[in-house]
């Protein structure tokens, strides 16, 4: 009896400090979210014409990626609405084919209700001798009264569902052609947000024509990168993971590559003047879906200049994905995502002139080769 009065006791002990525990997860990603800001304040400072260059590309892209995903929400809602007017259009057919069949049923009963005429239960009585033949009757009588009446009512019912069924048809087909509309709107607009890309890329493209130019535009994107991550590192330390959380690690080797496509490039491989990958770009067609390789928490979700709409993964025990020159994010700062979840679609943002994901995985901040951890 003790013992079934102390688990009770100690379950309602504990909530309170899930509570506070719940608080301080909060607290220490909002410290996140607003240290992250006042990097990206810092790195995005323009100090001379290819920054401004840069800047221009950035307020492009995030146009571009917020145009895409009112597109697809758009889409995603025209969908759901043609399926309801199918839907609709279907309940109309079978309504239609059951006024039809009740209509020939009212049909017989007025037919039968003339040919009866209005002194049907007198003819009954007159008709009849025996009472006990006469009670039966007009028992029977009654029943055919009464289902008679089940059948009008039924018709009644019907015709005015078919009503109901048609105006929210009629709503239903007036809603898709707004929807139309503005998707065509956001079509035009995604254009001519692309034209100013493309303006913006070809100006940065004559200032990097020379080597010297194109090196120290990767340099700073990778020193860009490398300071972004070491403070969401440094800021994620003090988050606490689920306790039935699956190591990272004891996933090696087994984890799907969070996008089907071709590689374009080896892990540590030079890629211009010593420099080296430190992860590796998937080639794959704009708007694919790209999943995450293993449960995490959001720790970054948003424009980086030189990585595009880049998303990181905070896996625990030191562990992170990143997946960077996305068309858009799918999710945001804090949120828990599992394994195969949708996280983004890929794109070229970041000034790409060809679609594709580039994906890395660090340990401590230290890259790792994505094709150890990620079946080939």
């Amino acid at each position: 009896m003790l013992a079934g009065l102390i688990i009770p006791i100690l379950l309602l002990a504990s909530l309170p400090a899930a509570a506070q525990t719940d608080d301080k997860q909060q607290a220490r990603l909002a410290e996140i979210k607003q240290r992250i800001e006042s990097l990206q304040r810092e790195l995005s400072q323009v100090r001379n014409e290819r920054d401004q260059l840069l800047k221009e590309l950035e307020n492009n892209e995030k146009n571009i990626s917020e145009l895409h995903q009112r597109i697809d929400k758009i889409k995603r809602d025209m969908q759901s609405r043609g399926e309801k007017l199918r839907e609709l259009r279907e309940e109309q057919q079978q309504l239609e084919e059951s006024r039809r069949s009740m209509q020939r049923r009212v049909e017989q009963e007025v037919a039968a209700a003339y040919r009866l005429g209005r002194q049907e239960q007198i003819k009954l009585l007159l008709n009849q001798q025996n009472p006990q033949h006469i009670a039966r009757h007009l028992r029977y009588h009654q029943y055919f009264l009464q289902a008679r009446s089940q059948v009008i009512d039924s018709y009644l019912t019907t015709l005015s569902a078919l009503q109901t069924v048609s105006s929210s048809i009629q709503r239903e087909r007036d809603t898709l052609d707004t929807e139309r509309r503005r998707l065509h709107e956001q079509k035009q607009q995604l254009l001519t947000r692309q034209r100013a890309r493309k303006s913006t890329l070809d100006k940065l493209a004559a200032q990097l024509a020379d080597k010297s130019g194109e090196l120290q535009q990767l340099q700073s994107d990778r020193s860009r990168l490398q300071k972004l991550v070491d403070e969401v590192s440094r800021t994620i330390a003090a988050l606490i993971s689920p306790g039935d959380q699956q190591p990272f690690a004891k996933q090696r080797g087994r984890m799907q590559w969070p996008v089907k496509g071709r590689r374009a490039n080896a892990f540590g491989a030079t890629r211009a003047s010593g420099i080296r990958w430190k992860g590796i770009t998937i080639r794959a067609a704009e708007g694919e879906p790209v999943h995450a390789i293993h449960r995490g928490r959001v720790v970054f979700s948003d424009y980086l200049r030189g990585q595009g709409m880049l998303l990181i993964l905070d896996h625990g025990d030191g562990y992170m994905s990143l997946y960077a020159h996305n068309q858009s994010l799918t999710r945001s700062l804090g949120e828990w995502v599992e394994r195969g979840d949708v996280i983004a679609r890929v794109g070229n943002t970041g000034g790409l002139e060809h679609s594709g994901l580039y994906f890395e995985i660090r340990h401590r901040g230290i890259p790792q080769d994505p094709t150890i951890w990620c079946r080939r």
